[in-house]
């Protein structure tokens, strides 16, 4: 009789488990799914380099472009927190199955054009002002 209750019980029940590709949980608050660049921001300084650990990142100021390993990559957000403009974060959605090795983005950084400093007016000379 035993076997029976436990076989009726089981029937009545929803499985245990999810039909994963069809149905996907969404992650938790705190996951660390995958690094979401902004090319737009950085200007290339290179800290976010010097801060990872596995040396997972590349900036390149010669080819204007910013490389990330993702194998290599352990999510420490070291490089989020190093960025000071901003431009790396972490997003809580799963990497892609069968995604790339290495990421490159190409920065279009806008040369700014610089201020120009406002001339002071010339002061008139005594010869100028006598001869109005």
């Amino acid at each position: 009789m035993g076997m029976l209750n436990l076989v009726l019980a089981n029937v009545s029940r929803k499985p245990a488990t999810r039909l994963y590709p069809f149905e996907v949980r969404a992650p938790f608050k705190e996951f660390k799914g995958r690094i979401v660049f902004n090319p737009e921001n950085c200007i290339l300084c290179g800290l976010c380099q010097k801060k990872c650990p596995p040396d997972a990142i590349t900036v390149t100021k010669a080819d204007k472009t910013w490389e990330l390993n993702v194998f290599r990559c352990i999510m420490c957000t070291e490089c989020v927190n190093g960025c000071p403009k901003d431009c790396i974060s972490i997003s809580n959605e799963r990497a892609k199955t069968g995604a790339k090795e290495f990421i490159k983005v190409a920065v279009p950084i806008v040369d700014k054009p610089k201020a120009e400093t406002p001339k002071a007016p010339k002061a008139e000379t005594p010869k100028a002002a006598s001869s109005k």
